[in-house]
């Protein structure tokens, strides 16, 4: 994140001035036409002659990129929570669900995540089916697909990449193996 420059200004009013130290202090701070002039030459040193205007002094701050989204498709519910829970947990990571084929196909084209997370066995539309699918769209064609199967035999796993997948990791897997994955798509995506 980039940092902003924030310009407090105490403004003082003139009207009737009491005995406290307070009140002694306030009425010993510069003028607010000198604070004003003081603010805008440091805005004009900070960022150039652009910086001032006739009215109130904005800090500027480049614009934050969002946090990856990751969907995560998967017909169990619990399956979801515990994806939902680690990525999470992980913190900085936006996650969008989806419990058949057709729906992920559907969030893909419309959400355009980061990252996709897929399940083999769903209904309507498998995860074969489904990544095939979003292979074809323009808008999400790139996108890492990772297959979670509970299958770990080879010719699943060379089903799930003739079908287009990035990854492929076997159900149950280790937090260690899933870290490595999140690490090795998601980087991409803020080196790139």
């Amino acid at each position: 994140m980039g940092a902003g420059v924030f310009i407090n200004l105490a403004l003082h009013s003139s009207a009737k001035t009491t005995s406290t130290p307070n009140a002694q202090a306030r009425s010993n701070a510069p003028p607010i036409h000198f604070l004003a002039a003081r603010a805008d030459s440091m805005m004009k040193t900070l960022y150039g002659d652009d910086a001032s205007s006739s009215g109130a002094h904005i800090a500027h701050r480049p614009p934050a990129s969002p946090p990856p989204l990751v969907l995560i498709v998967d017909d169990d519910e619990d399956t979801r929570f515990m994806l939902r829970t680690i990525l999470e947990m992980r913190g900085g990571i936006s996650v969008v669900e989806a419990e058949n084929g057709e729906m992920a196909t559907a969030l893909a084209e419309s959400m355009h995540p980061d990252l996709i997370l897929m399940d083999g066995t769903l209904p309507v539309l498998d995860g074969f089916a489904a990544t095939r699918r979003i292979r074809e769209l323009a808008s999400a064609c790139d996108v890492p697909i990772v297959f979670l199967s509970g299958h770990a035999q080879p010719a699943s796993e060379a089903q799930a990449f003739a079908a287009g997948c990035t990854d492929y990791l076997v159900k149950p897997f280790a937090l260690g193996e899933l870290e490595r994955v999140l690490e090795r798509h998601l980087s991409q995506r803020t080196s790139g």
